[in-house]
């Protein structure tokens, strides 16, 4: 165990909570180096101890997690008894201080800020956590191991500018999460900030996914309204706390678009008689906040998916339009849900593309160039994409079904990879892999995952 004081030099207090404390910190060994340090408040008696052991695990999991929209975490250590986290240093604001100021959200930036947190989400709920097989030593594997933030709120969001001007929301303050709902202890469930708690959280259920996504909905009603739909005025516990539990479980959410009408006139001084949100981008955060967790989305991946489809339909009525529909012939209809979704990375923004063609070809978008440019052109800098990478064919089945074939069969300079490890298994050029629901494959450094 090492004394904080001798490691580090301690440059200002950014954030605190009833559960820790954040430190911007410069490394004594490498003063050009400048960190982000957690510690948790509670001890360690020692090394040796299960708690320490299962907080390492916990913590060589995260430092795995390599997403734009995460906040990356690159060492853990006990310091002065705690256990305590070196993390990327964002040189942001929260989101509750920027409501503070601003008192809501545009719709605009509400989309952006959804599409960013949306995909993190989507990455650490869908995480694939690369293994060595036990019976080929060597070969490696991918198992799910979902990550739970277990705390989402504002004050662990983070907004940092860009040099063009764009903003990045940054999801930090992992220190509560987990990666086994089956083993994460009962006070670990109840913690988290009491306004944003799902429902489950408060009645000692388990706790998964779905509770990231309540939360996730609350800082949404939050942004789009200015308040959080259960306000607390007194952060205590007593009767307060009673009431706000029973609002989370059983009381109706406040309309949406009347807390943000209010919130518009109160600012502006101006009265309006129409609400702008958009009725997908409601219903979406309905959705979020319904009171059984398996009604909600599951994963970020579904928030991703619903956002995409309410910006390409334009829906009035998200619930009957958003999917595309064709017609196979014969007065038969059929709805054509599949599409692909670009993971993110350093070279590589989030983006999702239909598949609405029997031959869709794939491939980097070059600015300026309208001919022979890819069906779907991935807005990225990774120079190992091609203009024309690769192909998926889309084939009609005798119930008017579609099933989806991955193809390279140029073949691309680089190679497309259909493997769970990236860069492992080249497809070949006489080969089409058969596409189902999650898959995904690899061109150049970035991921490429399907939806049916």
């Amino acid at each position: 165990m090492q004394e904080l004081s001798q490691k580090y030099d301690i440059l200002k207090v950014v954030g605190h909570g009833g559960f820790s404390i954040v430190f911007k910190a410069r490394h004594k060994e490498h003063p050009d180096k400048i960190f982000a340090l957690k510690q948790l408040d509670f001890n360690f008696e020692n090394e040796n101890s299960k708690e320490y052991h299962d907080f390492k695990e916990e913590v060589a999991i995260l430092k795995k997690l390599t997403h734009p929209n995460i906040v990356k975490i690159y060492d853990s250590q006990i310091l002065d008894g705690k256990p305590s986290l070196e993390m990327e240093y964002l040189n942001g604001e929260t989101l509750e201080s920027i409501l503070k100021r601003e008192k809501y959200f545009s719709i605009e930036d509400t989309i952006d800020f959804v599409k960013q947190i949306a995909s993190a989400l989507n990455y650490c709920h869908h995480y694939q956590l690369e293994a060595t097989s036990a019976t080929n030593t060597g070969a490696t594997q991918a198992q799910k191991h979902a990550v739970i933030h277990n705390d989402i709120n504002t004050k662990n969001i983070i907004r940092v500018q860009n040099k063009s001007g764009t903003y990045r929301y940054v999801l930090i303050d992992f220190g509560l999460s987990f990666t086994d709902p089956d083993a994460v202890r009962r006070s670990k469930k109840e913690e988290g900030m009491a306004e944003y708690k799902a429902p489950e959280k408060w009645t000692a259920a388990k706790v998964d996914t779905p509770s990231d996504i309540y939360s996730l909905g609350i800082v949404l009603y939050e942004l789009l309204t200015g308040q959080v739909p259960f306000p607390v005025l007194q952060y205590k516990p007593g009767v307060a706390m009673q009431e706000l539990e029973e609002k989370h479980i059983m009381a109706e959410i406040p309309d949406i678009c009347q807390a943000r009408m209010n919130a518009f006139e109160l600012k502006e001084l101006v009265t309006i008689d129409h609400c702008d949100i958009p009725q997908w981008l409601a219903e979406l955060v309905k959705n979020c906040l319904k009171k059984n967790p398996q009604d909600r989305f599951k994963t970020g991946r579904e928030v991703s998916s619903f956002l995409h489809r309410g910006q390409e339909a334009g829906a009035e009525n998200p619930l009957i339009q958003l999917l595309t529909r064709e017609t196979a012939g014969e007065g038969r209809e059929i709805v054509n849900t599949a599409y692909l979704e670009i993971v993110p990375n350093i070279l590589t923004e989030p983006q999702h593309f239909f598949i609405t063609k029997d031959l869709t070809t794939i491939g980097r978008r070059a600015e300026g160039v309208v001919e022979k440019a890819a069906d779907i052109a991935i807005k990225t800098s990774d120079k190992f994409i091609s203009k024309n990478h690769c192909q998926i064919l889309r084939l009609t089945n005798p119930n008017g079904a579609y099933t989806y074939k991955l193809q390279d069969s140029e073949p691309s300079k680089n190679g497309t990879f259909y493997n769970s490890a990236k860069n492992s298994q080249r497809l070949p050029q006489m080969v089409k892999a058969v596409l189902k629901e999650g898959d995904f494959f690899w061109i150049g450094n970035t991921q490429v995952i399907f939806h049916e």
